[in-house]
């Protein structure tokens, strides 16, 4: 379905809503920039390119694009299409990826005069929202895009803005640190999931209506109580609590040391249950900018906007320190979040973040109370590939190579020596705990890769073209 570039580029209405019809009322929302021709629709970064499941001559369940899928404007010209519609979700789906991507974007070339280069290797985002019938959605780079289902009766997560902006998050941070997605670090998978959910939050944060929403449930004061901002997936979760919340008091522990899952008051190792930890921690920065809004006059609707725009500085410039290699930390990022706000947002916010990462047990207590305050950080260092094999010790695993990347440079992130380090090694033990890795003998589908349980395997075992046996990051995220 891909239009010529040169085909007349307009300003288009579309059916939107940055939560789900749980919460919320469909709204509408204007993007720029869209082209829209013979019921296909596309903007310089993304593109409506719905794909469903087929089978590959092997018999395998692979994705291929629907040519026969059409959305095509109402009679006034737009994409605005009441619940029920066959176009709403696509309308949806599509203004709610391009205004995600277009936000990022803007806020990143204001900050550093960059722009989103997609890991997949081409200009547009795919946005599949008819992919087929299932509770869940997913990123995966060798698909080139994002991927929505329908689930129980006339409800599909691409009728939720929260969860399309949470899996455009994904294909973001993946564009922007490619190599996190070469690790096997819990914790950087968990930053993945987490970076989807901020994501979501900010994009609520500039939703007129959604704002309005949360200060009915809230006041302003977002740490009163569960509200729409906190809790993700409504719908989804058949429930008012959706499927897991960022208002929560976690602090952070090894999740080596973990078990998979965990509950309202308990961490788990699994990467969307630990993820809440990161998100928890962004929320209370938020709640903390949206209170000193509060205090220096603004209404709470004010506040909440303001501290959106702030947060949207805040995790754009973050990710400018954040490591390059295919391991971060937590306390990497909370490092690079305090260095943004430095570098970008006049360093008023450092002192609540460093107390926030403080209390969450991200950063040491020497360095959220000061010990950073007068270093200047450089931006990340080069990175290199390291190659290492695993040993008899990891049983099925014994003799696979992995790939790597390190970086020396900045923020403390120093690359290691080479070999199988105790972390790594605890990392790999933990996927094979919690079954995290598809045996293969062959490069697998994004398919192959979801679990009938709807979670996707981390790694895969494979045996590659040159008869070597390679474990490998899966590029895929729901």
């Amino acid at each position: 379905m891909n239009i010529q570039k040169n085909a007349s580029s307009t300003q288009r209405v579309f059916t939107h809503n940055a939560q789900d019809r749980l919460v919320m009322a469909d709204g509408n929302i204007t993007l720029d920039g869209v082209r829209a021709v013979n019921g296909g629709l596309e903007t310089d970064t993304v593109i409506l390119e719905n794909k469903v499941e087929s089978r590959d001559r092997r018999g395998r369940e692979v994705l291929v694009v629907d040519k026969n899928f059409k959305v095509d404007p109402n009679a006034d010209g737009q994409f605005e299409f009441p619940h029920g519609h066959q176009s709403h979700t696509a309308a949806i789906s599509f203004s709610t990826a391009a205004a995600t991507v277009n936000k990022y974007n803007q806020t990143m070339q204001e900050l550093t005069g960059k722009s989103i280069q997609w890991a997949f290797g081409r200009e547009q985002l795919g946005v599949s929202p008819e992919t087929g019938r299932d509770p869940n959605a997913f990123y995966s780079r060798g698909d080139k895009g994002i991927h929505l289902f329908d689930f129980g009766k006339d409800s599909s997560t691409g009728d939720s803005g929260e969860i399309v902006s949470h899996e455009v998050g994904h294909a973001i941070l993946d564009a922007v640190r490619p190599n996190y997605f070469t690790g096997f670090s819990a914790e950087t998978g968990a930053f993945h999931e987490a970076f989807g959910d901020v994501v979501a939050q900010l994009m609520t944060l500039g939703d007129g209506a959604a704002v309005k929403k949360i200060v009915e449930q809230t006041g302003g004061d977002l740490s009163s109580g569960h509200n729409i901002l906190a809790d993700m997936g409504e719908e989804l979760s058949g429930g008012p609590r959706g499927i897991r919340s960022s208002l929560n008091e976690f602090v952070y522990q090894d999740p080596k040391k973990l078990p998979e899952r965990g509950d309202d008051t308990h961490l788990g190792s699994e990467v969307h249950d630990f993820a809440r930890l990161w998100s928890g921690a962004f929320y209370d920065v938020l709640d903390g900018i949206s209170d000193a809004n509060r205090a220096a006059g603004m209404s709470p609707e004010q506040a909440l906007t303001s501290a959106g725009e702030e947060g949207w500085k805040l995790l754009v410039g973050q990710m400018e320190f954040a490591p390059k290699g295919s391991n971060a930390s937590y306390r990497d990022q909370a490092l690079a979040l305090v260095q943004s706000d430095r570098s970008f947002n006049t360093g008023d916010r450092s002192e609540l973040i460093s107390n926030v990462m403080g209390k969450r047990g991200i950063l040491l207590a020497e360095e959220s109370s000061g010990l950073f305050k007068s270093t200047s950080f450089a931006s990340p260092g080069p990175v290199r590939k390291q190659e290492v094999i695993l040993g008899e010790q990891f049983g099925a695993l014994a003799g696979a190579k992995i790939e790597t990347y390190v970086e020396r440079g900045s923020l403390g992130f120093n690359a290691n020596s080479g070999g199988v380090t105790e972390e790594m090694a605890g990392d790999i033990q933990l996927l094979v705990s919690q079954n995290a890795i598809l045996f293969t003998d062959s490069q697998p589908s994004s398919r192959d890769l979801i679990k009938a349980d709807g979670t996707a395997y981390s790694a895969y075992l494979m045996t590659d073209a040159s008869g070597e046996k390679v474990l490998k990051r899966a590029t895929i995220a729901v």
